[in-house]
């Protein structure tokens, strides 16, 4: 389902980006990417759950802590986890080395890594990528620093927002990676948010935090969470007018809405980017007994292999559904689910209704994207998951990953 996103923002104020080959990947391909602050920038940050998280995320962890950055590093190629003690040291080393050559503190450099698990990388070549990414920095690079991000990605993921606040144009530009490993808990998956609106630590922290709730978090590919996952909102404070301090504040609520829909945009592109994905689907859940029990019902079924091979057959296959929700510790009465594929009714009182509405829902899963509603009962409980099918090219891309 390879699509292009719309023509990435021209510029954000306060914001220098880069994206070049630094060696970590071969045949010349983009690998190392820079994002940089005019000055210190207000920011907020949320990663992996994975115990197993990588070193970068530690280091990551540590430097976002105070609220402030400066600078963001990623390198893709190479996630830089599972490589103990040296892996450690070459996180906190390339901060060091990039903030030497900014001449900021090496606090506010964040490190993100995406790639393959369990290998070293030459402090030589980070250092070599460090130096040509300080070199490459524009205005105008904000593209290629989201091109050199890609791992297994097809093609770039950004959006961007234009918006009035107080009077003045702001802009809100989000980058993101990702299409295999993916169930984040906060794919492989990295996101940058880039505002030049003026925040305060606990907005910006809001902010993002509703927004991943509503996009990242309602997405998955393969059900695997990443050891490298990591989302950051830094806003510049670069745009005329009134500093957004909270819930509360003129324009909180404006903002907000514009990082969750450029979140939301980006978490679907890496959905319908998902390795071998021909089909994106909206997994709803109704009538549960509240939002959390829906949740997890809507991920079981969503990440159940036998449910996403039949969204690649097109199959409308009740029983699939009927399994999946048996796995879970929902209460509700087989006798009564209805389940709805887009437009037609399917199932009602827990019996499909008749060949014909077989035939339409079969016709409806044929295409690239359309919406599954499944209601447990008259509970008040609702989430979606927006899930991909499984298809034979994710199998054969998986099987061969460091070949």
């Amino acid at each position: 389902m390879k699509i292009e996103p719309t023509a990435a923002p021209a510029q954000i104020r306060g914001f220098r980006f880069s994206g070049i080959h630094g060696g970590i990947k071969k045949k010349g391909r983009r690998d190392f990417a820079l994002v940089v602050a005019d000055r210190p920038c207000t920011c907020a940050a949320v990663f992996t759950r994975n115990s197993c998280a990588a070193a970068p995320v530690v280091v990551a962890r540590e430097h976002v802590a105070s609220g402030r950055l400066q600078a963001i590093m990623i390198n893709s190629g190479n996630a830089n986890c599972a490589t103990g003690e040296q892996g450690m040291k070459l996180a906190s080393w390339s901060c060091e080395e990039l903030a030497g050559r900014l001449g900021i503190a090496p606090q506010l450099v964040l490190p993100c890594s995406t790639g393959v698990i369990g290998v070293q990388i030459d402090h030589r070549v980070m250092a070599r990528a460090i130096s040509l990414g300080v070199d490459g920095l524009s205005r105008r690079g904000f593209a290629a620093a989201a091109r050199a991000i890609l791992t297994s990605d097809a093609f770039p993921k950004w959006a961007s927002r234009t918006l009035c606040l107080d009077g003045c144009e702001v802009t809100v530009a989000a980058m993101a990676k990702g299409a295999g490993m993916i169930e984040p808990h906060m794919a492989t998956m990295l996101a940058f948010v880039l505002t030049d609106a003026g925040l305060s630590t606990g907005a910006a922290r809001s902010i993002l935090e509703s927004a991943v709730a509503t996009s990242f978090n309602r997405i998955s590919v393969d059900g695997d969470t990443s050891t490298n996952d990591t989302c950051v909102l830094m806003a510049s404070g670069e745009a005329p007018g009134v500093a957004i301090e909270g819930p509360a504040g003129e324009g909180y609520q404006v903002l907000a809405a514009a990082v969750a829909e450029v979140l939301d945009e980006v978490s679907r592109m890496i959905v319908r980017d998902g390795e071998g994905a021909s089909k994106m689907v909206d997994l709803v859940v109704v009538g549960a007994a509240d939002d959390a029990e829906a949740d997890r019902v809507a991920r079981r079924i969503a990440n159940s292999p036998l449910v996403r091979t039949a969204l690649a057959g097109a199959d409308p296959n009740w029983g699939r559904i009927v399994m999946a929700l048996g796995n879970t510790d929902a209460c509700f009465d087989v006798a009564a689910l209805e389940l709805d594929v887009g437009e037609v009714a399917l199932v009602r009182a827990g019996t499909v209704l008749s060949d014909d509405a077989v035939a339409a829902a079969r016709r409806v899963m044929k295409r690239d994207s359309y919406v599954m509603t499944v209601r447990l009962g008259a509970g008040h409980g609702r989430a979606t998951v927006v899930t991909s099918d499984l298809t034979e090219e994710y199998v054969r891309f998986n099987s061969a990953y460091t070949s």
